[in-house]
């Protein structure tokens, strides 16, 4: 399991309804006029809220897919040496590793607000890792601001970092698949570890 499973795209009007629900109660008598199901749910992190949990949600699966799009090149080149498969630019991937660029903070404590530069860099980390790789036309973009946040816009940027997942997924099953297909190739020659 991964922080990708965690990801939260879900969210219904439902959910921040009753967010407002018990934070009016709480507004007109305190705590202690939740019961104590209400106190438990509010504590835990309410999906129809957006806080520090959701930010360093997105802030770990930002650097998640930023380790894996960093190390499959080299994870892809060892497999394919491992296998005596000779270099070739067919196992190289459609981007270059120092391209991915991003800085998410992940030490989001309860009462943080974000300052604006904070919302540019998520924003910019969202914005480099969507362009990466192809992905598919329905994916959703990134938003401009995090200004009047809507539970739409807060599914819509974990849609993202999944879609973006599986498209890595896709690719990375791809490239192991055209080094898995070349080795018998290569056997039937009798070029398994030969030097070209």
């Amino acid at each position: 399991m991964s922080v990708i499973d965690t990801l939260i795209y879900d969210r219904t009007q439902a959910d921040v309804d009753r967010v407002f629900t018990l934070k009016n109660k709480i507004l007109s008598g305190g705590l202690s006029v939740l019961s104590e199901e209400e106190l438990a749910e509010y504590m835990a992190g309410m999906k129809g809220a957006y806080n520090y949990n959701d930010l360093n949600r997105v802030g770990q699966a930002v650097s998640y897919l930023a380790t894996r799009f960093i190390n499959l090149q080299d994870e892809l080149d060892t497999y394919r040496e491992s296998l005596g498969v000779a270099p070739d630019a067919e196992y190289v991937l459609p981007y270059v590793a120092s391209s991915v660029s991003v800085d998410p903070k992940i030490d989001w404590v309860m009462g943080d607000t974000p300052t604006q530069s904070q919302v540019a860099r998520y924003l910019a980390d969202l914005t480099n890792l969507r362009g990466i790789i192809e992905l598919p036309a329905e994916t959703p973009q990134v938003p401009v601001t995090l200004d009047n946040l809507t539970f739409n816009v807060a599914n819509d940027i974990e849609r993202l970092l999944l879609v973006i997942n599986l498209a890595l997924d896709e690719l990375e099953i791809r490239y192991y698949s055209k080094i898995d297909r070349t080795v018998p190739g290569f056997r039937y020659a009798n070029l398994v570890y030969t030097n070209l």
